[in-house]
C-alpha cells in the first residue's frame, strides 16, 4: 500500500507526539491585492526541541474548506506541484515565501503554511488574500424615443453599465445632480431594476435600468449614473457616466405672443411678431389680422414668426395667433393677440405742383403740407440754403437766379427716421439777359487768335449766334447758356467788331466786343560788352583817363608818405592864387582832400606857430 507524503508527515508526527519539543509558525492573518500585482506570503517558523528533516508546504483551501498543495521545500529539495494553476505564477523562496507574481480572482482564497520537524512535530498557519479590481467607467444607453407625461406609468429612462470588476460593485443614478434613492421594488413613481452577472474570469458585470414617472418639469432636467467599488485598505471609488437628456413630450401649457421688433414702429419697418407655446415637441402657429366682425387668416408658421414686410399706416391693428397643439387640456388658452401702431408720414402735397413757370420780376408762393402721426415739422432749402421755416415758399420779383430745384422736407421730431421729401422745379420765363457793355480786347498782330464768351440767361433758353462764319458749340445749364468763340484777327474785324445775340421768344439781348491790333513797342537790344563794335576809339580814351587818375592818386599818397617820414626836403614856394577856369567836358578834375589839421599839413610849427611860407611843404 503507497502512502502520500501528507500521511507519513502525519504518522511520524504520531509517533514523536511523546517526544518533547514544539513547531511555531507565523504567516499574516489577512493580504490584500489588486489583479494583476505581485503578492508575497511569507511563511516564519521556529522550532524548540529535537529536529530532523524539516519540510514546508503550501496548500490552497477552497470555500468547502478542500485543501490542495501547490509547493513543498525540505533540506534537499523543492518543488511546485504540477496542475494546480499556480505552477507558471509562484515561487517559493529559500525563506519559506510564497511568491505568487500576478493575482487572478481566483486566489481571493485562503493559502496555507505547514512545517513539519519530524521529532518536534508540525504545526500550520493560514493567510486569507483579499482580491480587488476597479471596474471599467459605466457606460449609459438613454432612451430615444420621445416619451410623454402623459403616461400613467413611470417611464424608461435609461440603463447603466459597468464592466470587469471585483468585487461586484453598485449602480446609483442621479438626476440634476441629486442622487435618487435606490428602490428597486415596482411602483406608480420610480424604481430600478439592477442585474449582477460573473464572467468567465471571475470579475462582475452590473448593470440598473432606471424607471420614471415623468412630468413637465422633468423637460429639461439631466441624468447620469455612477458605478461605486470597494479598493484596498478599505477605500470606496465611484467613476461617472457621462450626463444626458430625454425627449419629453408635453402639452402647452401657455402661449406667448410679443413684438420682435422696437415697440416704435414707423412706415417702410420690417415688422416681426413671435409666437410661442411652452409645449413640447414644438406645435404649429396660424396668424390672423382681426377686421371688423371677423378674423382674417394670414398664414401659417413652424417657427412662430410672422414677418410685416415695409409696412405703412394700414398695416396697423390687432393680429392673433393660435398654437395647434390638440393634447392641451380645453381650459388652456391657445390663442393670444397683440396690437401694433405705425406711425406715419403722409406724402407731401405742393400747391402748385411742380413744375411751376414765373415771369421774370414777378412773385410766386407755394405751399408744401402733410399729415401724420404727429405734427410734422415742415421747412424749405435749396442746395444747402434755407429759405422757409414753414410750409410756405415766397419768392418775390424773381430772377433768372431764381431758378432752380427747390426742396421741401417734413419730418416727425419724436420719430427718428420718419421724414419725407418733395422737390419744386421753378422756371423764370423772358427775355434773354447777358452783359450788354462793350468789352475791348487787343492784339499784339493780324492773324493773332482770342477767345471770346457769350453767358446769356433766360427761359426757354435763348439761341445765341455770332455774326461770323464761324458757328461755336453752345453749353447749357441750370442757369443759363454760354458760348466760346476762338477765331483769328482779321481787319475786317477789327474794323466791324464782333458780336453775339441771344434769342428766345420774349426778346432778345446783344453784347459787342471791340477788337484792336497794338504793335509791341521797340527798344534797342542790350548786347554784353565784348560784342560791341568799337565807336571811334571813345571806350580806349577812358580807360586811359581811368589809369592815368589811378597814377597819380597813388604818385600823391607816395609823397605825403615821404613828407610823413622826413625824408622829402622843403622848398620855398611862391604864393599863387587860385584861379577859377573854366573845365572842359574832356578834362579831369580831381579834388584831393586831405580832412587834415594844420600842424599835420605843415602849415604850423610844432608848437602851434606859423611856419614861413618858404617851409611849408
Amino acid at each position: 500500500m503507497k502512502c502520500s507524503i501528507l500521511e507519513v508527515s502525519l504518522l511520524l508526527a504520531l509517533l514523536n507526539s511523546g517526544t518533547a519539543g514544539s513547531v511555531e509558525v507565523s504567516v499574516p492573518e489577512r493580504l490584500e491585492s489588486e489583479v494583476g500585482s505581485p503578492v508575497r506570503i511569507p511563511c516564519t517558523h521556529t522550532i524548540t526541541g529535537p529536529r530532523s528533516n524539516v519540510m514546508v508546504e503550501w496548500f490552497i483551501m477552497d470555500k468547502n474548506g478542500k485543501r490542495q498543495r501547490i509547493a513543498y521545500k525540505d533540506a534537499t529539495s523543492s518543488m511546485l506541484d504540477p496542475d494546480t494553476g499556480y505552477s507558471d505564477r509562484v515561487t517559493m523562496d529559500n525563506d519559506y515565501t510564497l511568491a505568487i507574481s500576478r493575482v487572478e480572482v481566483m486566489d481571493e482564497r485562503a493559502f496555507l503554511c505547514q512545517v513539519i520537524a519530524g521529532a518536534a512535530g508540525s504545526q500550520e498557519g493560514k493567510s486569507e488574500l483579499k482580491v480587488y479590481d476597479a471596474p471599467e467607467h459605466p457606460e449609459v444607453t438613454s432612451n430615444r424615443a420621445t416619451l410623454s407625461v402623459t403616461e400613467q406609468h413611470p417611464s424608461e429612462i435609461g440603463t447603466c453599465t459597468s464592466r470587469n470588476g471585483y468585487p461586484a460593485p453598485s449602480i446609483v443614478w442621479y438626476k440634476d445632480g441629486e442622487i435618487l434613492p435606490t428602490v428597486t421594488n415596482h411602483n406608480e413613481n420610480m424604481y430600478m431594476i439592477p442585474r449582477v452577472v460573473k464572467e468567465a474570469s471571475g470579475l462582475y458585470t452590473v448593470s440598473n435600468n432606471l424607471y420614471y414617472k415623468l412630468s413637465k418639469v422633468d423637460k429639461d432636467s439631466e441624468y447620469h449614473c455612477q458605478v461605486r467599488y470597494q479598493m484596498m485598505n478599505g477605500k470606496q471609488r465611484s467613476k461617472d457616466s457621462e450626463k444626458f437628456k430625454i425627449s419629453l413630450h408635453y402639452h402647452t401649457e401657455a402661449v406667448t405672443f410679443n413684438l420682435g421688433t422696437s415697440a416704435t414702429i414707423k412706415e417702410g419697418d420690417d415688422v416681426r411678431l413671435h409666437c410661442s407655446a411652452d409645449g413640447f415637441p414644438p406645435v404649429d402657429y396660424i396668424f390672423y389680422r382681426a377686421e371688423a366682425d371677423d378674423e382674417r387668416e394670414l398664414e401659417t408658421s413652424q417657427d412662430g414668426i410672422l414677418v410685416l414686410s415695409s409696412v405703412t399706416k394700414e398695416d396697423s391693428g390687432t393680429y392673433l395667433c393660435e398654437a395647434l397643439d390638440f393634447d392641451s387640456p380645453i381650459q388652456v388658452e391657445l390663442k393670444k393677440n397683440i396690437t401694433i401702431y405705425v406711425n406715419y408720414l403722409d406724402p407731401l402735397e405742393l400747391t402748385p405742383k411742380s413744375p411751376v413757370t414765373v415771369q421774370l420780376g414777378d412773385d410766386i408762393e407755394v405751399s408744401c403740407s402733410t399729415r401724420g402721426s404727429a405734427t410734422p415739422k415742415i421747412m424749405w432749402k435749396k442746395n444747402k440754403d434755407h429759405l422757409s421755416h414753414s410750409g410756405t415758399l415766397s419768392l418775390k420779383k424773381v430772377t433768372y437766379k431764381s431758378s432752380g430745384t427747390y426742396v421741401c422736407e417734413a419730418n416727425i421730431p419724436s420719430i427718428r427716421g420718419l421724414a419725407k421729401t418733395q422737390q419744386l422745379k421753378v422756371f423764370v420765363e423772358g427775355k434773354p439777359s447777358m452783359e450788354d457793355d462793350v468789352s475791348e480786347v487787343t492784339v499784339s498782330k493780324e492773324g493773332d487768335k482770342v477767345t471770346l464768351t457769350c453767358v446769356a440767361s433766360g427761359h426757354p433758353s435763348p439761341k445765341i449766334t455770332w455774326n461770323v462764319e464761324k458757328r461755336p458749340p453752345v453749353t447749357s445749364s441750370e442757369n443759363g447758356v454760354s458760348s466760346k468763340l476762338s477765331v483769328a484777327v482779321t481787319a475786317r474785324m477789327v474794323q466791324s467788331g464782333v458780336t453775339c445775340n441771344a434769342t428766345n421768344k420774349y426778346g432778345w439781348a446783344l453784347r459787342s466786343f471791340q477788337l484792336a491790333i497794338v504793335p509791341p513797342t521797340t527798344e534797342p537790344p542790350v548786347t554784353s560788352g565784348e560784342n560791341r563794335e568799337p565807336q571811334g576809339g571813345g571806350g580806349g580814351a577812358v580807360i586811359a583817363v581811368v589809369v592815368c587818375v589811378l597814377l597819380l592818386l597813388l604818385i600823391v599818397a607816395c609823397l605825403f608818405c615821404l613828407h610823413k617820414k622826413g625824408k622829402l626836403p622843403c622848398g620855398k614856394a611862391e604864393k599863387k592864387d587860385v584861379v577859377h577856369s573854366e573845365v572842359k567836358s574832356d578834362d579831369i578834375v580831381v579834388e584831393m582832400k586831405t580832412g587834415q589839421s594844420p600842424e599835420t599839413s605843415g602849415l604850423l610849427g610844432p608848437n602851434g606857430e606859423k611856419r614861413p611860407a618858404g617851409d611849408r611843404c
